[in-house]
């Protein structure tokens, strides 16, 4: 990686360096222009002219020096990364970890990204920085705008016409709700009298009815309009038969992320294959331990980021799913992760660890590779599932009750008047507390990361 970005700054320096060159020679040849006589300013136009040749001529190749020696250091740190995952194996590494075209391919475009999602990510780090160290302050903003803007659009619903458009908007909203309610309110109320009062009672059903096949057509007219990216003028002239989905707001929640474009998409692989050199290592130390025989020396090797990128697998690889297929994805999810959660156990139980740390190989080598050529339904196969209790994910309910809580806290300093500045450090404080009480009090930092990422492991 280091390579890599050795490479990008001098590409960056070298295309600097020669536009101010150019720019300055520019500027010269513009000024003698000016300067001569019309009957000579062909012959100096001519030489400027093949002189700009030579000079694109010249950045050209240097372009392409710079792009040569960036693909060798990709291919350098590729190899380099593969090997030192694979030299923990020893004379069994083409049989634990057998040489595939989809995994290598992954990580070497993962280092080809890595410059440029470098630099994005740290842009977005100190962004997250500046909201998470000031997040108590944007809450009672937030809370203390949004009371305001209740109280001016219910006097702009009784003045009928504000100037504020926003409070306008607020209290059309507020009208049509309240016209919904009065209307509504005789007849959901027959539903617990159907036959004292039947009319009012399916005058209800119906109109539930109606109702809920309305949702059911602006959730088709949404999904038709915002999840399908129209098609381009070049397709519909040549009528190409693939067009590739976009979901909505995807742009927004590329900026959320911290893994960028191409890196986000291979740093799986590249995790996979960093557990898998994990595995090796302790495999070789294991038999380094049994030769002289220290039992007690016993290692053991956790498979929590490879849990992590098995419960995202699907989200991360295809850029839309359906809901229909969304199921099926994390049911094979929950399968994949408690077939590996069970051959981590098999670490204190088996009596032969070598075999453990063989068959957790194996699985980390498949899975790796069916993510990488997009299999992402098929990351185990059947046989390797039986006999598997599938694992369960409850971490929404602890993120809803952290959220509520902080949520809470935030709203009520508002209410009591407190200085924006406690109300923050109150906040601060509680989203700790909460976060102790929630996740135990020794949380590490892979933790905290599984936290902002929606996983866990307990």
């Amino acid at each position: 990686m280091l390579d890599l970005l050795a490479v990008v700054f001098r590409a960056l320096f070298v295309l600097a360096f020669w536009g101010l060159v150019a720019g300055v020679v520019g500027l010269l040849a513009f000024v003698i222009l000016r300067l001569l006589d019309p009957g000579d300013g062909w012959r100096v136009r001519a030489f400027v002219v093949s002189l700009r040749a030579r000079v694109v001529a010249l950045v050209t190749l240097g372009w392409v020096r710079v792009m040569r020696k960036a693909v060798r250091a990709r291919a350098r740190s590729t190899g380099r990364y593969l090997a030192w995952a694979r030299r923990g194996f020893g004379p069994s590494a083409n049989r634990l970890f057998p040489p595939s075209y989809a995994v290598r391919t992954a990580v070497a475009r993962w280092y080809e990204s890595i410059p440029a999602a470098f630099l994005l990510y740290v842009v977005k780090a100190y962004v997250f920085l500046q909201v998470t160290l000031n997040a108590g302050a944007l809450v009672t903003a937030l809370t203390r705008g949004t009371v305001d803007l209740w109280e001016r659009s219910g006097e702009a619903a009784e003045a009928h016409g504000a100037i504020d458009p926003l409070a306008s908007t607020v209290a059309t909203f507020r009208r049509v709700a309240e016209v919904i309610a009065d209307t509504a309110t005789p007849y959901l109320s027959a539903l617990a009298d159907p036959l004292g009062r039947p009319r009012d009672a399916t005058t209800a059903v119906v109109a539930v009815v109606l109702m809920v096949g309305a949702l059911m057509a602006v959730r088709a007219v949404l999904v038709a309009v915002g999840f399908l990216a129209p098609p381009t003028r070049y397709q519909q002239e040549k009528k190409t038969a693939h067009t590739d989905p976009t979901p909505r707001f995807a742009a927004t929640r590329a900026l959320l992320s911290l893994r960028v474009g191409e890196a986000r998409k291979n740093r799986p692989v590249v995790d996979l294959v960093r557990c898998l050199a994990r595995v090796g290592y302790a495999r070789r130390h294991h038999l380094q331990m049994a030769e002289i025989r220290e039992p007690l020396a016993a290692p053991r090797v956790h498979l929590t980021e490879a849990e992590r990128v098995v419960w995202s697998a699907w989200r991360t690889r295809h850029p839309a799913v359906r809901g229909v297929q969304a199921a099926r994805f994390k049911q094979h999810a929950a399968d994949v992760v408690g077939a590996l959660r069970a051959v981590e156990a098999r670490q204190d139980s088996d009596a032969d660890t070598k075999a453990v740390f063989d068959e957790m190989a194996r699985l980390l080598a498949k899975i790796a590779e069916r993510y990488a050529q997009g299999r992402t339904l098929a990351l185990l196969d059947p046989n390797d599932l039986e006999g598997v209790t599938a694992a369960v994910n409850r971490e929404w309910v602890r993120l809803v009750i952290l959220g509520a809580g902080v949520c809470g806290v935030a709203v009520g300093g508002t209410l009591l008047n407190l200085p924006d500045q406690v109300t923050a450090q109150v906040t601060g404080v509680s989203a700790l507390v909460l976060v102790a009480l929630l996740y135990g009090v020794r949380l590490a930092p892979t933790d905290l990361m599984d936290v902002v990422r929606g996983q866990s492991r307990k």
